[in-house]
């Protein structure tokens, strides 16, 4: 098929529509594959929860007299996690101490609605941030990979926020997607914006046999492991360094000859005492044997004009269901998610 003719034969601005909307909705649903854990905390409901260990007057049955004062009253300070004895004193011959909050029986005035996002990602990068698929903010990670972003400028209600970084050997990590609920005139606090560990490999096109180096990024000192199809899932394990990097020398021996093969990562690691385990990271493909036969693409480029952009994003689309070798990224026997997962990895717009 002479795909340049096809597409020529499209109307462009009604077709770019198209492939806009199914472009947004397949990515929704290839986001929806990825497990989030995050951890939600209101400051300013009143109750106690997540990393908190106050919320307005709630001290949890603390008061001056738990850190060995007798008058006075504690504060809730910090977006709740810190209790402030600053205005708890001791009076000779005093005789009980006051709970916490403000004196005389005043109303705790009401704060902006606020948003506190704390993740990981890679060391020393930066993370984009988006909302209704437009860049909002940028912010750097640290040498742990941390980082943190503030804002009132959220509408209370329900939100969605993505997340994606390019690690120092620029790649890309997938578009890391949250939905949550932000509480009016409170600070709410999202933990757990973690992004999968980034992929590539040094080669697409190997013999078997020979050394297949897989390598990314993802936080420091954490188990990355790397599963390989091929049909059976072969997984290996690695651990990243200081700097974030990981790879792993593969022997494709065990693999089939003469086809396509896929690999993606996860990290597992302990995060604030809990065991985490990241999703997964986007797909790479790699031909095993001396060249791909015809009609197979490796790196989604399905018109071979260099590039990976709508017009290959059309053509998947035009194949979608079916077996076509080319739009077929992983030569498992159908055009899918999988396949679209792939194609957004070797995205160059």
């Amino acid at each position: 098929m002479n795909f340049m003719k096809l597409w020529k034969g499209f109307s462009i601005f009604p077709l770019l529509i198209v492939i806009s909307s199914l472009f947004l909705s397949l990515e929704t649903l290839a986001q929806k594959q990825v497990p989030t854990i995050a951890g939600i905390s209101v400051c300013g409901d009143g109750q106690i929860d997540g990393f908190e260990v106050c919320d307005g007057d709630n001290f949890g049955g603390k008061t001056c007299a738990t850190y060995g004062y007798n008058r006075g009253y504690l504060l809730c300070v910090e977006n709740c996690t810190r209790i402030s004895t600053e205005n708890c004193y001791t009076e000779p011959g005093g005789m009980g101490a006051g709970g916490g909050g403000y004196p005389g029986g005043a109303m705790r005035p009401l704060g902006p609605t606020t948003l506190i996002i704390l993740g990981k990602a890679y060391p020393d990068t930066e993370v984009k941030i988006l909302k209704d698929g437009k860049e909002i903010a940028r912010v750097r990670t640290d040498s742990r990979a941390n980082f943190s972003w503030q804002t009132t400028d959220i509408t209370p209600g329900v939100n969605s926020l993505s997340f994606w970084a390019e690690d120092k050997f620029g790649l890309r990590s997938i578009l890391y997607t949250l939905t949550f609920e932000v509480m009016p005139n409170a600070v709410t606090t999202v933990r757990g914006a973690y992004l999968p560990p980034t992929i590539g490999l040094d080669k697409n096109v190997v013999k078997r046999g020979e050394a297949l180096k897989i390598f990314g990024h993802t936080i420091p000192e954490a188990k990355v492991s790397v599963y390989i199809a091929s049909p059976a899932e072969i997984v290996q394990e690695t651990e990243s360094k200081k700097t974030g990097e990981w790879d792993i020398l593969f022997d494709t021996s065990p693999l089939e000859d003469e086809s396509m093969h896929t690999a993606k990562s996860q990290f597992k690691s302990i995060i604030e005492g809990a065991t985490v385990v990241s999703g997964f990271s986007k797909f790479v493909t790699f031909y095993v044997g001396k060249r791909p036969p015809a009609g197979i693409c490796p790196g989604a480029d399905l018109n071979q004009d260099g590039k990976v952009n709508l017009i290959d994003f059309s053509i998947l689309l035009y194949y979608w269901g079916t077996n076509n070798p080319c739009a077929d990224q992983n030569q498992d026997g159908i055009v899918n998610l999988v396949d679209f997962s792939i194609m957004m990895y070797y995205w160059t717009g």
